[in-house]
Order: C-alpha cells, then sequence, then structure tokens
C-alpha cells in the first residue's frame, strides 16, 4: 500500500504517541491538507476516534481487532463512519 502513502507520521520519530493530539495535529500541518478534507481511519474509539475528533478530523472506525469491542458511552467517541473492513472504505472515500 506505500504507493498510496505520501506522508507518515510515526510516534516514535516524534517522541510522543496516540492519543496525543500533536501527533494528529503534526500530520494534519505536514499533509498541507484542510483539515476539514482530511479523515482519520483508525480501529481504536480512545486512541484514534477521540483525538481526530478534537484536531477536526472526519472519523473512520474500522470494527477490528480489539477494538470493535468498544460500546460508545459519548458523543466525542462517535465517529462519522463506521465500518466492518477497508474494502468498505471505497463507499465513503
Amino acid at each position: 500500500i506505500a504507493k498510496y502513502v505520501d506522508l507518515l507520521v510515526s510516534s516514535a520519530e516524534e517522541g510522543f504517541a496516540k492519543p496525543d493530539i500533536r501527533l494528529f495535529q503534526i500530520a494534519v500541518t505536514r499533509s498541507k491538507c484542510d483539515v476539514t478534507n482530511a479523515f482519520m481511519i483508525g480501529d481504536r474509539i480512545d486512541n484514534d476516534i477521540v483525538p481526530a475528533k478534537i484536531v477536526g478530523l472526519k472519523t473512520i472506525w474500522v470494527k477490528q481487532g480489539f477494538g470493535q469491542f468498544w460500546k460508545i458511552s459519548a458523543d466525542d467517541e462517535k465517529p462519522d463512519f463506521t465500518v466492518n473492513n477497508l474494502s468498505e472504505l471505497l463507499n465513503i472515500l
């Protein structure tokens, strides 16, 4: 999938990890993408969806792995979209 990736922001390189919103802010800034046109696609509500929403990103929750069992209990946890597998992203993006 590397041919589809223009930018990679790594926790190890930046010195802090999700859910630290600085990681998301750096990704938006370096991509030079308007935050309203950007998506965070992740499988964790706490580490992916919540901090991405704080930054202003649209969010897509991929319900897989351990994260699929998360029970959404607050508005800040609600993703904009939910998919069960990556192929469903084609219907959104």
